[in-house]
């Protein structure tokens, strides 16, 4: 009799212990998807709060200081933002688009503008072996103005792409190690825009001046928040600072008055 008392306390022991068992790993596992749920939330919310940063410092880019922006506040956190200025045009363009240079306010006189293209170990740009990339052709465009009127001066130059038929365009030289193709041109102090215009394939563009510096090209602006919890997320932003107008107004006509053929 106390062999059986003894075997049903053992079972009961036993029933215990899984019940136990059981009911701790359900709440482990309610605990778990619950931190999981909550620390979704706050990383969405900190997230969502970083994106506030930068949309709320973007429309007056051209009026901040550079450097830390103050706080600002996105509904009951913070975004720090960051602002920074940057005299160098650097941009992949996509083929037959068009990226655009600001060159009016440069400063310290420069003599040229140094246009590079084709970036070195690009899988997509690199021709040089093991690679077999396309490296793009180039059209660049100088707009100059003169008491109110402005002429366009275009270059042309080929990136030697195999099996292109091109006429008219001149061969680039080599500037730097960091890409494959390189010109210069004349920089007259009445430039007002560059634009560049790859055929074939994109193109990662470096704009800099010969003498001199160019007027801010680009703005990184990097936001961060950080949740109750603890956790930060941040984002990093590039903008160019003029506006990359299409490659149709390339080719139309302006006029105030009637257009007489």
């Amino acid at each position: 009799m106390k062999k059986k008392k003894g075997q049903v306390l053992v079972l009961v022991l036993l029933v215990v212990v899984v019940a136990l068992a059981v009911g701790l790993s359900v709440a482990s596992r309610n605990l778990t998807n619950l931190r999981t749920t909550t620390q979704t939330e706050q990383s969405q919310r900190a997230f969502n709060a970083a994106e506030g940063g930068i949309e709320s410092i973007l429309p007056n880019l051209a009026t901040v200081a550079e450097g830390p922006q103050p706080a600002i506040q996105v509904g009951n956190l913070e975004a720090n933002v960051t602002v920074n200025k940057e005299t160098e045009y650097f941009w992949t363009i996509p083929e037959g688009e068009v990226g655009q240079v600001k060159l009016d306010d440069a400063t310290g006189s420069p003599t040229e503008i140094q246009i590079e293209w084709v970036k070195t170990g690009d899988p997509q740009e690199d021709p040089t072996p093991p690679l077999s990339g396309t490296p793009a052709s180039v059209e660049i465009t100088r707009i100059d103005e003169t008491a109110g009127n402005f002429t366009q001066q275009r270059f042309a130059l080929t990136g030697g792409s195999a099996g292109v038929n091109e006429q008219g365009f001149d061969s680039p030289s080599n500037c730097s190690a960091d890409f494959v193709k390189c010109t210069k041109i004349g920089f007259p102090s009445n430039s007002r825009i560059l634009r560049i215009r790859p055929f074939w394939n994109q193109a990662t563009v470096k704009v800099t001046s010969v003498g001199g510096s160019l007027p801010d090209q680009q703005y990184t602006i990097t936001s961060s928040a950080t949740s109750e919890l603890g956790l930060t997320r941040k984002i990093e932003v590039t903008k160019t600072v003029l506006p990359q107008l299409p490659a149709v107004f390339d080719y139309v006509l302006y006029s105030e008055r009637d257009i007489v053929k």
